[in-house]
Formats: C-alpha cells, sequence, structure tokens
C-alpha cells in the first residue's frame, strides 16, 4: 500500500477507537500473545524517514508501525482493519478502528 492510500484511511479514523493486537512471530516467541489494548487515534503521522506511521493515543504516546513492507486494510463487519508486518522485528500488527 503507498503513502497515498495510507493517508487517505488514516484521515477517515482519526478519533476512531482502536484495538490494538501485536502477534510475535519469531520462533523463540512467547506461546502467550501479548494481550489486545484498546486506544483512542487521537492523531498520526508519518515518520520523517516515511518507514514507520506513529498512531497517537494522546499528545505524547504513539504506537509506530511499519508501512515500508506488507501493510494493507480490510472493511469487517463494523470496523477497518490495518495489518502490518515487520521482518525484520518478526512483529504482525493487526490495528481495528472501530466505525
Amino acid at each position: 500500500m503507498n503513502k497515498l492510500m495510507l493517508d487517505q484511511q488514516l484521515s477517515q479514523l482519526t478519533n476512531a477507537r482502536m484495538r490494538i493486537g501485536i502477534a510475535d512471530l519469531a520462533e523463540d516467541a512467547e506461546l502467550q500473545p501479548a494481550p489486545i489494548i484498546e486506544r483512542h487515534l487521537a492523531k498520526w503521522e508519518f515518520t520523517e524517514e516515511g518507514e514507520h506511521v506513529r498512531l497517537y493515543f494522546n499528545h505524547c504516546q504513539f504506537l509506530a508501525v511499519p508501512v515500508q513492507e506488507e501493510v494493507g486494510f480490510a472493511l469487517e463487519k463494523d470496523a477497518i482493519v490495518l495489518t502490518a508486518l515487520d521482518r525484520r522485528g518478526k512483529l504482525k500488527y493487526t490495528i481495528t478502528f472501530a466505525k
């Protein structure tokens, strides 16, 4: 997904509620998955180098999601789901935005 398409999607999702899941794909990963957290998308921005998008929960706390590799949006029942794969970090991000 290119940055323009990502920009258009995220612009529509500001102020949405997010459910954030991060799966560790490493061979030696913990068997117990990390808990899903819920936050509000206060704002977002691309990092200076353009490798990540910062999803802000408030004016200073954010989650940086890689956008250089595999990124996709899917429309589900009452939500939009962003998935991103970080091959280097061996992580998969699944962020569900409530409509």
